[in-house]
Formats: structure tokens, C-alpha cells, sequence
């Protein structure tokens, strides 16, 4: 074989091997590229997520005994109290007449039963029982403006706070009643002082009278003693609105000269060493929760920190999210409350509602649903792609368990996976 040929043969060759390498390279250059994941063993959570806020999980307001003005605030909004501490002061001196006049129908009444105690049933005794009618009919006349005042303020009042007024409507409407009976009975006992001059008769009504007159003056000075509004326990102070808002936009609060009534709660006292997390859990997923469940809190004043928490109660009765949804309150013992927390500062939570020990997981955007079958695009040691059906078991928001299928160590695709099919190169990133 001459020269030339053999130098032919050798270009021949060297375009040959040219052209295959260019190929090889623009194969591998236009693979796609794709990033990946390792199929991991860990302790996998499942959780619900809901936002909301702090709550005091014990808190009591505190409702004035009946309507009157405030004459003194003794402490500010936001101040520590302790449990008794007196936070203001309505006025008491229509309360103190009430008691003079009390006082003076009790007086009124014990003399009458000291007459017929006596045993004189003269004119002396009509004297005394004219003089217990009358102060029976002004007992009577003052306890019924007092419950019909105090009924229509509690008629008038928000279902939440009549609970706690329904005891003081109950005491008024006794005396009202008890204030009644006594001046029947000294309407009686004067008829039958005139008619028969019975002393036992007499006796009875004044005895009668007496009692009336006495609880109705205990009753008097009891609501004189509350018009004194102290701290039910000790926290910090809260004030509420007691009017509309003025021309500034401004809800007015308790001051001296503020109007208060029953109906309304001026003050509200909050215990910061016992604070809740609020969440509203979508009605979807509250039948996961249950109470004793774990969870954790995050919060927009403290982005950068975790809070643990414990479910304590999962309520029942729904509530209307902003966005028209219904979700469930659920409310959550935060551990690390103290003063570092305020009420009202809103955030999320996650509530862990089950937990798999060493799962198999990988990153959920790497499982694709194919007509209800799951599957993978599992790499290979080439970078080729290897479509491979897998059976999940409980999600997350960003990881899925694998029951069969795949092995740990074993890496995935996780992007580009509508692009990819089965024995595809690509270009791990």
C-alpha cells in the first residue's frame, strides 16, 4: 500500500471519529437538565396548619352593679393589678340613699313589732301601722324601679355577658317580691289592728315586715359595697370601649364622668401567664385534631422563633373566616407564654395529627399522578431516567412517604418532570 493511501485513510478516520464526537457532544449538551433528591429515612409528621392569634386563656370582665358615673379611675390601660385591686369608683351617693331609705323602712318596721310586742293595741298601733305601710309602699316603690332599670338593661345586654348579671337580676326581683309581701303584710296588719285588734295577727306581719325591710336594706348596701369595681384576679388591666366612636374616629374609654350600665363591661382583666393560641382550622382538617395534640406556633412579632404549644380545646361551634370559609376554633396552650406575648398578636400554627417513625420520604413535588397511579422518575447511575410506580402513604405539605417502590439512597427527579419519559438522558444539576 502506497504513502498516500495510507495518510487518506488516517483523515478518513480523524472525520470519522470528528463527527461522532460532535455528535456525543451535542447529545449531552442538549439533555435536559433537572435537579434531584435522595430518597431519606426519617421521622416523618403530618400536620394541619391554621393561623390565628394570642388569647388570654384567662381573662374575666368586669361589669359594674348598676348604671351610674364613673367619679374615679384608679389605674391605666395596661397596668399589672392583683386580684381586689380597686380599679375605679361609680358614684355612690344615689346607692347611699337608697340604704338611708332602707335603713329608715327597717326602722320603721321594728317598731311596729315592738308595739305589738308589747301588747298595747291602741292607737299607738295604728300610729306604727300606718306608719310601716307607708315605708313598706316606699320600699316597695324603690325596689321595683330598681329591677325594672336593672331588667331592662339586662334585656337590652349582649348574650355573653348575662351570665354573670342573671345573679344580681335574681336578687333584685327577690326584694321586689320579699318588698311586695311586706307591704301587703303591713297593709294587712293595719286592717286587722282597726278590724279586730289581734295581736298574734299584728304580730305576724310585723315580724314580716321586719325581714322584708332587712334584706332589702343587706341588699342596698351590698350593691353600694360593688359599686367599688375591683380586679376579679390578677393580671393586666384591659380598657373596653364605652361608647361610640366621637368625631375622631376615637372609641371613648373609661375616665371620670364615663357613663358605665351592667349590660357593659368597662374593664377587662387578663392573665398574661396563661396565654392560648387561637387557631381557625378549615372544617376540612378539624376532624384531625383532637386535644393533648402537639404543635407549634409561629408569630409575626417573632418570626425568627418557634413557640411549643399542646391543643387544649377543639371547640364545636364554627365560625366565618375573613375569606368566607368556615373553620373550627381551636385553641392551644402555648408553654413559653410570659410577658414576652401579647394578646392579639396574630400567626400560624402547626398541629401534628399523626406521626410515622423511620419513613421513607421524598420531596412531594417529585411524585407525578398518572390516572390515580404515583409514580417517579427515579435516576440511574448513567443519567438516564427510569419511570418507576410508587405507593405513597401520609403527606405533608412538602414531603410524601414512600411504601414500595424505593429504596433509601435512591435519587429522584424533582423538576421537569411533564418534560421527561422514560429512558430519557438528563443533566443532574
Amino acid at each position: 500500500m502506497s504513502r498516500g493511501r495510507i495518510i487518506a485513510g488516517v483523515v478518513v478516520l480523524a472525520v470519522i471519529a470528528a463527527v461522532v464526537g460532535g455528535v456525543l457532544y451535542s447529545s449531552s449538551n442538549s439533555a435536559v437538565s433537572v435537579t434531584t433528591a435522595k430518597v431519606t429515612k426519617k421521622d416523618l409528621g403530618v400536620t394541619v396548619t391554621a393561623s390565628g392569634k394570642i388569647e388570654g386563656k384567662r381573662r374575666q370582665d368586669v361589669y359594674p352593679p348598676v348604671a351610674g358615673t364613673l367619679t374615679d379611675v384608679f389605674v391605666s390601660d395596661g397596668a399589672t393589678v392583683t386580684a381586689g385591686q380597686r380599679l375605679a369608683q361609680i358614684d355612690s351617693r344615689p346607692l347611699t340613699s337608697q340604704v338611708r331609705q332602707a335603713a329608715s323602712a327597717l326602722a320603721a318596721a321594728r317598731a311596729q313589732l315592738d308595739a305589738v310586742n308589747r301588747g298595747v293595741p291602741s292607737a299607738i298601733d295604728r300610729s306604727a301601722a300606718s306608719a310601716a305601710v307607708e315605708a313598706a309602699e316606699e320600699q316597695y316603690e324603690a325596689t321595683k324601679a330598681a329591677y325594672d332599670a336593672f331588667k331592662s338593661a339586662f334585656d337590652a345586654a349582649p348574650p355573653a355577658p348575662r351570665p354573670s348579671l342573671e345573679a344580681t337580676l335574681t336578687q333584685l326581683k327577690v326584694a321586689k317580691k320579699s318588698a311586695y309581701a311586706g307591704l301587703q303584710s303591713a297593709k294587712s296588719g293595719k286592717s286587722k289592728l282597726t278590724v279586730a285588734q289581734k295581736v298574734s295577727v299584728a304580730r305576724a306581719s310585723a315580724d314580716s315586715a321586719v325581714d322584708s325591710a332587712s334584706y332589702a336594706l343587706s341588699l342596698a348596701k351590698d350593691i353600694r359595697a360593688e359599686a367599688t369595681l375591683r380586679a376579679p384576679i390578677g393580671g393586666t388591666v384591659v380598657f373596653n370601649p364605652t361608647g361610640t366612636p366621637g368625631t375622631d374616629s376615637a372609641l371613648p374609654r373609661a375616665q371620670e364622668g364615663s357613663g358605665v350600665a351592667p349590660g357593659s363591661a368597662p374593664f377587662t382583666v387578663i392573665d398574661l401567664q396563661a396565654l392560648s393560641f387561637d387557631a381557625q382550622v378549615d372544617e376540612a382538617d378539624v376532624a384531625k385534631v383532637s386535644p393533648a395534640m402537639k404543635a407549634s406556633v409561629t408569630l409575626d412579632a417573632f418570626s425568627a422563633e418557634t413557640f411549643s404549644g399542646t391543643v387544649s380545646v377543639v371547640r364545636s361551634t364554627a365560625v366565618q373566616t375573613t375569606t368566607g370559609g368556615i373553620a373550627f376554633p381551636v385553641l392551644i396552650t402555648v408553654d413559653e407564654a410570659g410577658r414576652r406575648l401579647l394578646v392579639g398578636m396574630s400567626g400560624s400554627t402547626d398541629i401534628e395529627v399523626s406521626a410515622v417513625t423511620g419513613a421513607l420520604v421524598v420531596p412531594i413535588e417529585s411524585v407525578l399522578d398518572d390516572n390515580g397511579a404515583k409514580y417517579v422518575f427515579k435516576l440511574s447511575a448513567n443519567n438516564t431516567v427510569t419511570k418507576t410506580k410508587v405507593t405513597t402513604g401520609s403527606l405533608t405539605d412538602t414531603e410524601a412517604q414512600i411504601v414500595s417502590g424505593l429504596s433509601e439512597g435512591d435519587t429522584v427527579v424533582t423538576s421537569q418532570l411533564t418534560t421527561l419519559k422514560d429512558g430519557m438522558a438528563v443533566r443532574p444539576q
